[in-house]
C-alpha cells in the first residue's frame, strides 16, 4: 500500500490526497462486499428471532435448522398474551423506562448546568466529575445486598417505584457526564445578554440554555430509556409478581426442562419493537446529539 501511495503521489504531484486514496484502496466492489457482510452479521440474529417466533414446534427443534420456514403460526404470540401475562410486564416496562428517563433528564440537566455555570471552584467540579465517572465503573452487583435491604426497609419491594429509583440513580451519573459538554458549548454571550435582560439563573436554564442543548437531551434520553428497558439484575432482585418487567418475564422461559423456544422468541420480538420505534423516531436527534457533545473542562 505504501508503494502504491508513492506511485500515485509521483504520478499526480502536489494535488494528490493520500488519505482519500487510502480510504478508497479497496475499490467499490470490495467495500460493498464488506458492508453487505457486516449488515448480514448484524441482521441475522433479528431474522432468526423473528422466524422462530412464527415457527411450529417441529420446525425450531428440527435438525438441521430450518433457515427459511415455509409455514408459520401465531400460536406463540397467543400463548405469550394469554398464558404468560405479557400485558402486565409490557405496562411495567413502559412505566419504569419512561419515568426513569424523565427523572434522569430533569436531574441530570439541573446538575450539569449547575456544574457548568455554578459558583463551585474548578477543582471541586473536577472532583465531582471524577466521582460520577467512578460511579459508572462499579459493577451493579456490588450494591445488590444494600439495595435489597434499603428497598425492603422502605417497603417498596415488588413496586415499580423501587425500579424507577434504582434505575434513575444509576443513570444520573452518565447523564451528567454527557450533558456537561453540551451546556459548556452554549455561547457565553447569549447568557450574558439574558442577564442584561433581567433573567435569573432558573430562567436562563429553562428558556436559554436547555432549548439549545435539545439534541444532547434527546441522546441522553434515548440511552437512558434503552438502558432501563434492558435492565435485568435489580428487576429480578426487587420484584416478585406485580412489578415484573419484560426482562424478568422472558427469563422465566428458561426452565429445568429446557427452553420454551416459541413463546420465548415471540416475547423477544415484543421486547425489541418498542426500543426500535423509540430510536427510529428520534434517530436524527440521537445521532446529532452523540456527535455534538464532548466532555471537557
Amino acid at each position: 500500500m505504501t508503494n502504491g501511495i508513492a506511485r500515485q503521489r509521483k504520478r499526480h504531484g502536489a494535488g494528490f490526497d493520500a488519505r482519500r486514496y487510502a480510504s478508497c484502496f479497496l475499490g467499490r466492489p470490495a467495500r460493498l462486499a464488506v458492508l453487505t457482510l457486516t449488515f448480514a452479521l448484524i441482521a441475522f440474529p433479528f431474522y432468526w428471532l423473528a422466524t422462530n417466533a412464527f415457527k411450529l414446534p417441529q420446525d425450531y427443534f428440527s435438525q438441521p435448522p430450518v433457515l427459511f420456514p415455509t409455514r408459520g403460526t401465531l400460536q406463540n404470540f397467543t400463548e405469550v398474551f394469554t398464558k404468560y401475562q405479557v400485558g402486565r410486564g409490557l405496562v411495567n416496562s413502559i412505566l419504569i423506562a419512561s419515568m426513569t428517563t424523565v427523572l434522569t433528564l430533569i436531574s441530570g440537566a439541573l446538575a450539569s448546568y449547575s456544574l457548568t455555570n455554578g459558583i463551585l471552584p474548578r477543582r471541586t467540579r473536577r472532583a465531582l466529575m471524577l466521582w460520577f465517572l467512578v460511579q459508572r465503573l462499579y459493577p451493579a452487583i456490588v450494591f445488590a445486598v444494600p439495595v435489597f435491604y434499603v428497598i425492603s426497609r422502605l417497603r417498596l419491594m415488588d413496586s415499580i417505584w423501587a425500579l424507577i429509583l434504582m434505575n434513575t440513580s444509576f443513570n444520573i451519573p452518565l447523564a451528567i457526564l454527557l450533558l456537561v459538554g453540551f451546556y459548556q458549548d452554549v455561547p457565553r454571550e447569549v447568557e450574558e445578554q439574558a442577564v442584561l435582560d433581567g433573567c435569573n439563573l432558573f430562567q436562563r436554564f429553562f428558556y436559554i440554555a436547555t432549548p439549545m442543548v435539545a439534541p444532547g437531551l434527546a441522546a441522553v434520553g434515548i440511552l437512558t430509556f434503552v438502558f432501563t428497558w434492558n435492565e435485568f439484575l435489580y428487576a429480578a432482585i426487587l420484584t416478585i409478581f406485580k412489578a415484573k418487567p419484560l426482562t424478568v418475564i422472558i427469563a422465566g422461559f428458561i426452565t429445568d426442562r429446557g427452553l420454551i423456544w416459541g413463546p420465548m422468541a415471540a416475547m423477544g420480538c415484543i421486547v425489541v419493537v418498542p426500543v426500535l420505534l423509540v430510536i427510529w423516531g428520534a434517530q436524527k436527534f440521537f445521532i446529532s446529539g452523540l456527535s455534538a457533545g464532548a466532555l471537557k473542562e
